[in-house]
């Protein structure tokens, strides 16, 4: 399933960003759309083999390394995808037009609670069990956290030219917010004096160390980017309302 998808938005992909053939001046730059489609396709490539029937399986084999694969999904090739900026290519397809730029906290606040319920909700003793051996509820509950996924990275990273509903400061919250969950998370089941699934005591010691470090490395790189890019633009307020003032008053 993950293959055949992938193949799927792969195309969909390459024929959304088509360009009219130039025949002056036709040598290939590395740009930025360049980067994009090279880390949507890297993306693709990492969701068709973590899921693949081999890697899978080696996945299964403890607790410890099914959490590395969902974390390495959901932390790693979600924001991958969303730095590809596929939504632009896809409504090119569609004849779709340019998403509203107006500041809404409704779609993010829904993306922040599906994302981070469903991680909650992967770890539940019950859905556990459901989806730790092979068979279509594991395929289908991957595929169901990496589409979340994806909805919760689009509302913190832009895909150009549409901008992110929220604000930097917005994002940096969404982001600390969800950090902290999966701290709590960890801290729950790394200090466990008993294990809550059918696993050793250490295997579940193990998966809430990569919770808690791992998983939330991306979390704060994008974190302290948005910081940054919002200190960046109070800065430059602040020197337009000095500059406006100094003009004013000559």
């Amino acid at each position: 399933m993950a293959l055949g998808l992938s193949l799927i938005f792969g195309v969909l992909y390459l024929l959304g960003g088509r360009r009219p053939v130039r025949l002056v001046d036709a040598r290939p730059r590395w740009n930025s759309r360049r980067w994009r489609a090279v880390a949507f396709f890297v993306a693709l490539g990492l969701v068709a083999a973590g899921l693949s029937g081999p890697v899978d399986a080696l996945a299964r084999a403890s607790m410890a390394t099914r959490t590395a694969q969902l974390i390495g999904l959901l932390m790693g090739v979600a924001p991958l995808l969303v730095l590809g900026a596929p939504e632009p290519r896809f409504r090119r397809l569609l004849n779709g037009r340019a998403r509203p730029s107006r500041r809404s906290f409704a779609t993010p606040i829904l993306a922040f609670l599906l994302f981070n319920g469903a991680i909650v909700l992967a770890y539940l003793p019950t859905v556990y069990r459901v989806t730790a051996g092979p068979g279509w509820p594991r395929e289908l509950g991957q595929i169901a956290m990496m589409g979340l996924a994806y909805f919760f990275w689009s509302q913190v990273i832009a895909q150009p030219a549409a901008e992110c509903q929220l604000s930097h400061l917005g994002r940096a919250v969404v982001l600390f917010l969800s950090s902290a969950q999966l701290r709590i998370l960890g801290v729950i089941l790394g200090f466990a004096s008993a294990a809550f699934y059918p696993v050793a005591l250490a295997d579940q010691q193990i998966a809430a160390g990569i919770l808690m470090v791992p998983g939330v490395l991306t979390d704060l790189v994008v974190l302290t980017v948005c910081l940054y890019l919002w200190l960046g633009q109070d800065d430059r307020r602040q020197r337009k309302s000095v500059r406006r003032a100094l003009t004013g008053s000559s």
